[in-house]
């Protein structure tokens, strides 16, 4: 059961039970920019405030005197998982972050699981001496390590601006029989995003985008001619300038009081991995310092009346950002 405050209000109504009046939040811009090589996707991604680059192709080297950016020329997928944990964590002047292009970083965390289980499953039918061929539950933990940065980097307090290569689509008939184009990348890309945007040029030689999803409902419908100014003005400025604030994550006495109660309580390292999904976090470390002092209550009152091992962390809990 969740304790509400009685005098909590919001829009002037007070909450009914669990439920809170809803009201409209200036989100984070969180963008996927994908489409052919040429059609400006680089160009455009910089030209948002204070930019800091994860580039994986070297796309960002044309630029470097046309706009003002930092940069981190990374290659490898644990590379990119430390800088965007650096963002989260720690006070800086950035507003936006560019990944460019994370159809490299598919492929990179591909390539890293590869060389692991190359190494570590040498009995997997998967197992070729020189190369790995990915087995069906191999694909669970690649796409644990894809959904941890999809969670963080929707966490994080700056405009995420992502861009992705395009390839052919095919019809789903087995005679690779191309109907269109769509972007390269891990298929489940779209669903971090509020805004997708298809750039391509048109038989005018102009920078065009079709919008393709926008959940802000701010963007121009349908086809048109893009540029940063014509976004900047649809979205805002001044939210799209505003200074991130670092998520406070679990501090070293709640870490310690936490690993004490999973052990009094005598959860098990796959119960606690599934509890502490529905707060967002993989470990006990990725907790934020709320959703960690909210554990810590439940931990306390269940191991004080000696509750069984699966209860501490209520499933219909609603997780807290």
């Amino acid at each position: 059961m969740i304790a509400l405050p009685a005098t909590a209000t919001r829009g002037g109504r007070a909450p009914t039970g669990p439920f809170q009046p809803a009201a409209s939040s200036d989100r984070r811009l969180k963008l996927l920019l994908w489409g052919d090589s040429g059609v400006g996707k680089t160009s455009l991604a910089l030209q948002f405030p204070h930019p800091a680059v994860i580039d994986l192709e070297g796309g960002t080297e044309h630029y470097g005197d046309r706009f003002t950016f930092d940069v981190l020329k990374a290659t490898t997928a644990d590379e990119i998982m430390a800088a965007v944990d650096w963002l989260l964590a720690h006070p800086h002047e950035f507003r936006t972050l560019v990944i460019d292009p994370i159809t490299v970083y598919w492929d990179a965390l591909q390539a890293k699981w590869s060389e692991i289980f190359l190494r570590r499953n040498k009995g997997s039918k998967g197992h070729h001496l020189e190369f790995y061929s990915f087995q069906a539950r191999d694909w669970m933990t690649i796409k644990a390590e894809w959904k941890e940065l999809v969670r963080k980097l929707i966490a994080l307090d700056m405009n995420v601006i992502v861009t992705a290569r395009q390839k052919a689509l095919y019809a789903d008939t087995g005679f690779m029989r191309s109907i269109g184009e769509t972007f390269d990348g891990e298929r489940t890309l779209p669903y971090l995003f509020d805004s997708i945007l298809r750039l391509y040029r048109d038989d005018k030689g102009r920078y065009m985008a079709e919008n393709l999803k926008d959940r802000s409902g701010k963007l121009p419908p349908g086809h048109f001619e893009v540029s940063y100014a014509a976004l900047a003005a649809a979205l805002g400025e001044e939210s799209l300038g505003r200074a991130a604030v670092p998520v406070q994550t679990a501090t070293p006495d709640q870490l310690r009081t936490l690993h004490d109660l999973v052990q009094a309580a005598g959860i098990t390292p796959a119960v606690l991995t599934e509890r502490l999904a529905a707060y967002g976090a993989t470990r006990l470390d990725d907790l934020t310092t709320e959703n960690a002092a909210l554990i810590i209550g439940k931990l306390q009152t269940a191991v004080a009346a000696k509750a069984p091992a699966s209860t501490p962390v209520q499933e219909d809990d609603h997780a807290q950002s």
